[in-house]
């Protein structure tokens, strides 16, 4: 009988050493998951957090576009000015270069729930709907809310203005574009061509006060 509860008793010994070594390793991997979880938050949480210099940047490359948009309007040739939710692209004209270009916009969005804007310019250009097999490219902000770009348009006969998501055939420009984030609208910028430089060209300075070179 003596033996027989030794026996006992060593059985329970090591069972209750298994169940310990069980519970440790068990208690390592919870540990090691959440520590490996709370990394990649802590690391989103890094990229998310998008600084003010950042939207400072848009602002500036946007504003320097902008200012230099141009839109022959019905006489061009191809669109000088077309933009959707995620993508926006306007002739730029370099006067320092004597040159133009396709200036573009883009929203990417990220496999981790992120969104990245970022700037291309396409050389030798005359087309908003066409682009450069190896643009220059800089990513500009990593947001984690949804960006978009809006288009301030005036409307027929005096209406006002209203905002789109969508500047149609490209052929008129807006008055005024923005970005923005989730709910807020962090850039607005003013598009100041209000007559087409070529038509000027063309019909000389007395064409600045009629409607013949009107871009909008």
């Amino acid at each position: 009988m003596r033996r027989r509860t030794r026996r006992a008793r060593g059985f329970a010994m090591v069972d209750a050493l298994v169940a310990l070594a069980v519970a440790s390793l068990t208690m390592v991997l919870l540990t090691s998951a959440t520590w490996g979880l709370r990394i990649a938050s802590e690391r989103r949480a890094a990229l998310t957090e998008t600084a003010p210099v950042d939207w400072l940047l848009a602002r500036r490359t946007l504003s320097a576009w902008a200012a230099d948009a141009s839109n022959d309007g019905p006489r061009a040739s191809g669109a000088s000015f077309i933009g959707t939710a995620t993508t926006m692209r306007l002739i730029v004209r370099d006067a320092r270069a004597a040159q133009s270009f396709v200036g573009e916009f883009r929203v990417t969005a990220n496999g981790d729930d992120t969104f990245t804007l970022s700037a291309a310019r396409h050389d030798g250009l005359q087309d908003a709907r066409t682009s450069a097999d190896a643009p220059r490219t800089s990513n500009i902000l990593t947001s984690g809310e949804q960006i978009r770009f809006l288009y301030l348009f005036q409307q027929p006969n005096g209406a006002g203005t209203v905002w789109r998501y969508e500047t149609g055939d490209g052929e008129t420009l807006p008055v005024a574009v923005a970005i923005e984030a989730g709910d807020t609208r962090q850039v607005t910028v003013p598009v100041f061509a209000t007559v087409s430089e070529t038509c000027l060209s063309a019909l000389g300075p007395g064409a600045i006060d009629g409607d013949q070179c009107a871009v909008r």
